[in-house]
């Protein structure tokens, strides 16, 4: 395995044994006024595989709740498994035939279910991954898949109409929603699992109630493909966009919404970092940090040098996967930034123009 060494953005690549502790690395805040955030990262290259001789790109990730290991996933069709403490790579197979689009940890740790366009979604037991517990055949490629807060239930989309749920336990399809269009690239559950969310190439944002299966909101305030929402711990909803645009929207007060200035990228992928915060990354290359609470950016994340595609979080751990066939360890200083953090030169709160009958009304 060869791991990427990184001080400020600049590389030094060593080759180095797959055991060797991965060298720390400080990112800083690179606008002006804005706060240092000595975040220290890990960086860890991804690497090919048989006949291949290029690194795979990272498509997605996610870090186990324990903050104790990393799922990895991409283009070469395989699924790693990374131990944070050992700083290694601790299993990796093939069960996939295509790209693979998503990976997700089960909420107690002991399940890993991964999709993508060979259009399968695989649920395995972490210790056993060469052998599927459940496997579900889609007539489409899928591109996101979500668990329940519970771990009882597990939802995808792709390239088609529906977001289907099943039992997580036995693979048996429970619900059936249909979309507004026909290729969807994220879906979540609220954190009490009665409400689940998907979005995708029409901009629109879809809401239901997970188990009457009820639409309870539709709603646009994207005017490009949604990659990225987050349900809030009061069920708001953290979107990101082609459009370079963040939203947070109440479902049932959709009209109102806190919709940010386009930002300097396409934003690929949003992850809450507790209550209080949140992270954004997109194709500028960068990680852009925020307080939930004004949405006022904190300052940002440097080091990757391709689109950053996925944000995963754990307790006390922010980790990142690109284009550049990197995936980055962050260490959260939260408590460090807090009392002074401060907005980012032209992001700052301001009531912005909508789309012909929409309000953006910032509080």
């Amino acid at each position: 395995m060869i791991r990427r060494r990184h001080f400020l953005g600049t590389a030094a690549a060593f080759g180095l044994a797959p055991f060797a502790i991965p060298k720390r690395a400080l990112a800083f805040a690179t606008a002006p006024g804005l706060p240092r955030l000595n975040w220290q990262c890990d960086v860890i290259k991804t690497t090919p595989h048989t006949r291949s001789k290029r690194n795979p790109v990272v498509t997605g990730l996610d870090v186990r709740e324990a903050g104790d290991l990393i799922a990895v996933v991409g283009d070469d069709h395989y699924v790693f498994l990374y131990d944070i403490a050992q700083a290694r790579f601790t299993n990796q197979t093939k069960q996939h035939t295509d790209w693979v689009r998503a990976a997700k940890f089960s909420p107690d740790g002991t399940k890993l279910a991964t999709a993508g366009n060979d259009r399968r979604l695989l649920i395995s037991a972490v210790e056993d991954l060469e052998n599927p517990i459940i496997e579900k055949q889609h007539p489409v490629a899928i591109i996101d898949i979500a668990y329940s807060s519970d771990g009882s239930k597990i939802a995808t989309v792709g390239f088609d109409r529906k977001l289907r749920i099943f039992d997580a336990n036995d693979g048996e399809k429970i619900g059936e929603m249909g979309c507004v269009c026909n290729d969807n690239h994220t879906v979540a559950f609220s954190d009490d699992g009665n409400w689940i969310a998907a979005g995708g190439r029409s901009g629109k944002i879809q809401v239901w109630e997970t188990e009457t299966q009820a639409e309870i909101a539709t709603y646009k305030h994207h005017r490009q493909r949604v990659r990225s929402l987050r349900f809030t711990r009061d069920r708001k909803i953290l979107s990101v966009a082609d459009d370079q645009v963040i939203c947070l929207t109440d479902p049932k007060l959709a009209e109102a919404a806190i919709r940010l200035p386009r930002q300097s990228a396409k934003l690929f992928a949003a992850q809450l970092l507790g209550d209080d915060f949140f992270a954004t990354s997109g194709s500028d290359n960068k990680i852009t940090l925020w307080s939930l609470s004004d949405m006022t950016a904190i300052g940002s994340l440097n080091g990757h040098t391709g689109t950053v595609s996925c944000l995963s979080a754990a307790e006390g751990i922010l980790v990142s996967g690109g284009f550049d066939t990197t995936f980055r360890i962050w260490k959260q200083e939260l408590d460090t930034i807090v009392k002074s953090a401060v907005p980012l030169p032209g992001i700052q709160n301001r009531q912005t123009r909508m789309p012909d009958g929409w309000r953006g009304l910032l509080k």
